[in-house]
């Protein structure tokens, strides 16, 4: 049996606008791994923060994202871009266990 992947494009152009203006297409931002606590003495060598960075663009498929990974150093120092990928979004539903009243 053949299944079809979900095929979606991208130009050029649109790629060059969300980089050269991400502040305009900026969605959200999350904590990824966290090796160095908030005293840089806590870090070990090759340890790093990582940060994810979500970008939108109107003219991007629906459902669609670029997510960028900043790291730091083993200081929690100097972010670099360590990947660009295109992510897709999908809902969760969260359940939250409140007293009765």
């Amino acid at each position: 049996m053949k299944t079809e992947t979900n095929k979606q494009s991208i130009s050029l152009k649109v790629l060059n606008e969300i980089l050269s203006q991400d502040r305009k297409y900026f969605l959200n931002e999350e904590r990824g791994h966290i090796g160095i606590g908030d005293d840089a003495d806590d870090g070990s060598q090759g340890d790093y923060n990582e940060t994810f960075k979500f970008y939108k663009h109107p003219e991007m498929p629906e459902n669609t994202f670029l997510r960028v990974t900043y790291q730091t150093d083993s200081y929690g120092d100097n972010e670099n871009i360590t990947e660009m990928k295109f992510v897709e979004g999908k809902a969760k539903t969260i359940t939250v266990f409140e007293p009765i009243k």
